[in-house]
């Protein structure tokens, strides 16, 4: 069968190729593209993005490669980004590479030292990193200039949380230009909480980007496979054999035929990891003994350091990588004069066969050359990760320790604060086990502290950040260094507020924090750091509802921060004042402010202060109804986050929430979509932001969503509010009228309970629960069910004034009322009318124009009630002006439940919409399964009763009926039925 262990030719995979050809020929057409790759480990993935190489260089276009590398417990920063670029240096030379990038080169050399000198000047933070991220957009469009483009990077489970930034800001930002991007990820690695998981689930909703999951081979495809392998035919006891131990994986079963498995029913061990050293112990020793020295460096090894980490001759290593990359071991890269293992588990085989001394051995090696290694050499910028990493795995603490701080300072160089945050908390772990530790370090553990806090808060890890910055505070002399302590406790109430659903008393914490920072700063001379926390305490008081408190502290960080010539502190009171002052009535005034704050932060450079003002002036905008300012504000707070590495900040979450709801208000609900496409486990109320649209447009994942969000809805008031009340909107249009007002009437308590300060929180729930009890009152006069209206009529009294005592409440309390509570009260206002049995089309007509000052699917809501009292009026032509003109919003949302109810209001009154319903003999629609379920609501069953007769789930029964409601246009088990019986839809079969 001869030394083959891959396949030579694609076995399978067609389809796939086809697709990852069809995105590379639309990039050449400069239509860029983005493919995502996935499959287990040995599944194919590289195999097939190999094929997709091998076909771009006979018709000119460039491929970029690049591979994420597992180091120890963290990473190295952009490791696949700088590993390709290292390829294109090596391939079109230095001045060539400058050229692309222009007078910025300095810039990227910070990751490419070949480049030349770095710049230093550039300070490390957000803005940096953005500024890094555009260097590479840029550079790959003009790459996509000269030639079609294949940029590909492997193995992204394993990337670092930078790589995971810059990979979702291509992937956004590539809008132009002949680039084919191309991702592989191991989708068995990806456990629940996997950083990966939540950038699959944004990068998926992109428009036009193909996602790939290679599956095991079946039983043909496999022994085609081993064929190719074998280079002859094989048995079909023989292709069983082998299929029953791997399950159809390429990979492993190209090691059982390297293993003789196609000779042989061989006995081999359970472990795996025995197949694959059956592989290796066929090398000569000397390629095997190689192979040992390369394991401990990872997957991939420079060939120097693989030279000098072995302690033999140059000629002796080569001739062993020799036998090892004949035997298709190790893969040799001449562009960056590496070797890598062909598949990670062989590297982990190898590694797990050491003994215990040998690790320790070879690790120590490798930690005294990368330690002894020229820092400005290519490269060495990354090594301090490594180094970390062998030190420890050396017992050397003290060497671990200082690699681990250098790590840190070197992620900060590249703005990848998730990775400062990793090397740093690892590194005060080692603290108190390492003898005078900050000697070792150069910073001592406060300073360590506090850079921990910060990279945490930058990540989204706010409880992590609250814990860090108590440290802090708990490690400083304050007699000694005053102001030191001052700045922590500043730090320590900013990072509580972003962490108020994870930690208790927050309000507490923040006003006691503040506090004790402005004792610790004098008054006098005015100075930045007295400006930065008056404006803590502004903002604690605030908090904690203290307004004249917190007007006249803000007022005082205003004062100073500006006799300090302080630009930054400026913005960061601007922010608080202009809320302030929003409050107590003056519109005008606070939106002068907050652009003031936005110019002001941006001209300090201080991106995560021109977030906040940023995402300040959209909510400021969206409260006051102005939609189209606020989802224009809103993205670009989203988009800034995004370039500033700030996307999974308290600020850059809350910006994509409200961004979602914004534009779902303003009626751009594919928008809506893509931006709550991604949920995060540290703030799932994008997760349920997303349930507007989901909900609005008949979606079946709302279900599923529902479902997922169930732990959060006791912990986080917000994700309760509005879960609860989508939930409640989504019953009502399956007909669980009960239900529904259930749900509603749950989530007002909740939000009164919870002493929720904004209005909206009472008069929504409110407002939804009416239009349940008003459906119900309808359903109980149909029935002559006298005791059963006057129930729904005595809770609709109750509602109608929870929810105007809300409004009351605010307005005694100087609260600024915007006017979507204002429509909604005018709703709850308007549902009172149907409880009561006497719809009024006056008050609809209120509610509509209540809406109107841009929420356009309420105001046709709104609309479709309003016609609905107009035929009860007999006033047909009006009821069909509204009916059309909530039709066409309707339509142009895909708002389908919506649809649907407005076709039955049209059968009923027989109004003109500009369509045409279906027919009655062609089932309305329905499938034949939809039509059985159909029968069974007609008779009165339940959901768990059609389930139980039609052999299905509860959950795909309530997916039929709400189907059904929608298509039949009504929003009611019971209409429902009338429906069908008019149609003669309930007939048996």
């Amino acid at each position: 069968m001869g030394d083959r262990v891959a396949s030579p030719t694609l076995v399978g995979r067609l389809e796939e190729l086809e697709l990852l050809e069809a995105a590379r020929g639309r990039a050449a057409d400069g239509e860029p593209a983005v493919v995502l790759v996935g499959g287990e480990a040995g599944v194919g993935k590289t195999r097939l993005v190999a094929e997709l190489t091998a076909r771009c260089a006979p018709d000119g276009t460039r491929v970029l490669a690049g591979g994420c590398v597992p180091v120890g417990e963290g990473a190295l920063p952009y490791a696949p980004i700088v590993e390709a670029l290292r390829a294109l240096v090596a391939e079109v030379g230095v001045a060539a590479v400058r050229e692309l990038v222009g007078r910025s080169w300095p810039e990227l050399a910070r990751l490419l030292p070949a480049l030349g000198e770095p710049d230093r000047t550039v300070v490390a933070g957000q803005a940096a990193q953005a500024r890094l991220f555009e260097l590479v957009l840029g550079l790959l469009g003009r790459l996509g200039e000269q030639a079609p483009l294949v940029p590909v990077i492997e193995d992204v489970h394993w990337a670092d949380r930078s790589t995971r930034d810059l990979l979702a800001f291509l992937v956004r930002t590539l809008r132009g230009g002949r680039v084919a991007l191309v991702a592989s990820y191991r989708s068995d690695e990806l456990y629940r909480r996997h950083p990966l998981r939540p950038l699959l689930a944004e990068l998926v909703r992109v428009p036009d980007l193909e996602r790939i999951e290679l599956s095991p081979f079946g039983r043909a495809e496999l022994a085609e496979h081993l064929q190719a392998v074998a280079g002859q035919p094989v048995s079909a006891a023989v292709v069983d054999r082998i299929l029953a131990r791997s399950e159809g994986n390429a990979f492993f079963a190209e090691e059982l035929v390297a293993a003789g498995a196609i000779r042989a029913d061989i006995a081999l061990p359970d472990a795996l990891a025995d197949v694959l050293l059956g592989r290796i112990e066929a090398l000569p020793q000397l390629a095997q003994d190689i192979l040992k020295v390369a394991a401990v460096a990872g997957r991939r090894v420079g060939h120097q350091l693989l030279v000098a980490a072995s302690g033999r001759a140059e000629a002796e290593v080569e001739r062993g990588l020799r036998d090892a990359v004949t035997g298709q071991v190790l893969v040799a890269s001449a562009a960056t004069e590496s070797y890598r293992f062909r598949h990670a588990l062989l590297q982990e085989a190898v590694y797990g066969d050491l003994l215990p001394g040998e690790r320790t051995r070879l690790h120590a090696t490798y930690a005294r050359l990368l330690a002894e290694a020229d820092p400005d050499d290519d490269g060495a910028s990354g090594s301090a990760a490594e180094l970390a990493w062998h030190s420890l795995a050396s017992h050397d603490l003290p060497g671990g320790l200082a690699a681990l701080v250098r790590a840190a300072t070197h992620a900060a160089d590249v703005f990848a604060p998730s990775e400062v945050f990793r090397h740093l908390t690892q590194a005060l772990e080692l603290w108190n086990r390492v003898p005078d530790a900050a000697a070792v370090a150069g910073i001592d553990r406060v300073e360590a502290l506090v850079r921990a806090a910060e990279a945490a808060s930058h990540s989204g890890e706010f409880r992590q950040a609250v814990g860090l910055a108590r440290e802090a505070v708990e490690a400083i002399d304050e007699d000694a260094e005053p102001l030191r302590a001052a700045m922590a406790y500043e730090r320590l109430s900013s990072y509580a507020l972003d962490a108020e659903l994870e930690i208790e008393r927050v309000d507490e914490l923040m006003l006691e924090a503040s506090q004790r920072a402005v004792e610790l700063v004098p008054e006098q001379p005015p100075t930045p750091l007295r400006a930065r926390v008056a404006a803590g305490l502004a903002r604690a008081l605030m908090f904690s509802r203290d307004y004249p408190g917190a007007r006249r502290w803000g007022e005082e960080a205003l004062a100073v921060a500006r006799a300090a010539g302080s630009v930054g502190d400026e913005a960061r009171a601007l922010v608080i004042v202009s809320l302030l002052e929003l409050r107590y009535g003056d519109v005008e005034t606070a939106r002068s402010l907050l652009r003031d704050a936005d110019g002001r932060a941006a001209a300090a450079g201080n991106r995560p202060l021109e977030l906040q003002a940023r995402h300040a002036l959209g909510v400021f905008e969206l409260d006051l109804g102005n939609l189209a300012a606020a989802c224009a504000t809103l993205d670009q707070a989203t988009e800034l986050a995004e370039r500033s590495g700030l996307a999974w900040s308290g600020y850059g979450i809350d910006s994509r929430v409200l961004r979602c709801i914004a534009h779902y208000s303003a009626g751009n609900w594919d928008q809506a979509e893509l931006v709550a496409g991604a949920a995060d486990e540290r703030r799932p109320a994008v997760s349920a932001a997303a349930l507007y649209v989901e909900v609005g447009r008949g979606r079946a994942g709302a279900v599923e969503r529902l479902a997922r969000l169930g732990p959060y809805r006791n912990a986080d008031p917000y994700v309760a509010y509005l879960a609860g009340g989508c939930e409640a909107d989504l019953a009502r249009w399956q007909g669980e009228l009960e239900r529904s007002s259930e749900l509603a009437r749950s989530t007002l308590s909740t939000q009164e309970e919870a002493g929720t300060p904004w209005v909206l929180s009472a008069i929504w729930p409110a407002a939804l629960a009416l239009a349940a009890e008003g459906d119900l009152a309808e359903r109980a006069r149909a029935a002559g069910d006298q005791a059963g209206q006057e129930a729904h009529r005595a809770i609709g009294e109750e509602l109608l004034e929870r929810a105007r005592a809300a409004l009351q409440r605010a307005r005694d309390l100087g609260r600024q009322v915007g006017p979507e509570a204002l429509a909604w009260l005018a709703r709850c206002e308007a549902e009172w009318t149907r409880v009561d049995g006497k719809p009024d089309p006056g008050r609809w007509r209120l509610a509509a124009e209540a809406f109107a000052y841009g929420y356009v699917y309420e105001e046709a809501r709104s609309r479709w009630r309003m016609a609905e009292a107009l035929l009860l009026d007999g006033r047909r032509d009006q009821a069909e002006e509204q009916a059309r003109a909530a039709h066409d919003i309707a339509e142009r949302l895909g708002a389908q439940p919506f649809l649907g109810a407005l076709a039955a209001l049209a059968r009923r009154g027989r109004l003109a919409l500009g369509v045409q319903a279906p027919p009655a003999q062609e089932g309305a629609g329905l499938t034949p399964r939809e039509l059985e379920v159909l029968r069974l609501v007609a008779a009165g069953r339940s959901n768990g009763q059609i389930a139980e007769t039609l052999f299905i789930s509860r959950k795909t029964a309530s997916v039929h009926v709400s189907n059904i409601l929608g298509k039949l246009g009504v929003h009611s088990r019971t209409e429902a039925a009338a429906e069908a019986h008019r149609l003669g839809l309930d007939a048996p079969m």
